[in-house]
């Protein structure tokens, strides 16, 4: 698929037991085509609501609850 990237979302740095992750995401737009899975197994497109219904890792805690509550965090 073809995307547009525009301007940064947020950062997150977060520290596990044996590695430190620093996460970049963007604000983009699917301007082309359609998702392909080459290294899940599966995807799915939810509402911010439905955010708690899903299983993410420590260090999405963050991205999560700007999306749900809004960018003024």
């Amino acid at each position: 698929m073809t995307i547009t990237v525009g301007d940064v979302f947020m950062n997150v740095v977060h520290e596990y037991p044996d590695i430190t992750v620093h996460l970049t995401l963007f604000h983009t737009e699917i301007t082309k085509g359609t998702i392909q899975l080459l290294e899940h197994n599966a995807v799915a497109w939810i509402t911010p609501a439905e955010i708690p219904d899903y299983d993410f890792c420590p260090a999405d805690k963050d991205i999560n609850e700007r999306i749900m509550y809004g960018e003024s965090l």
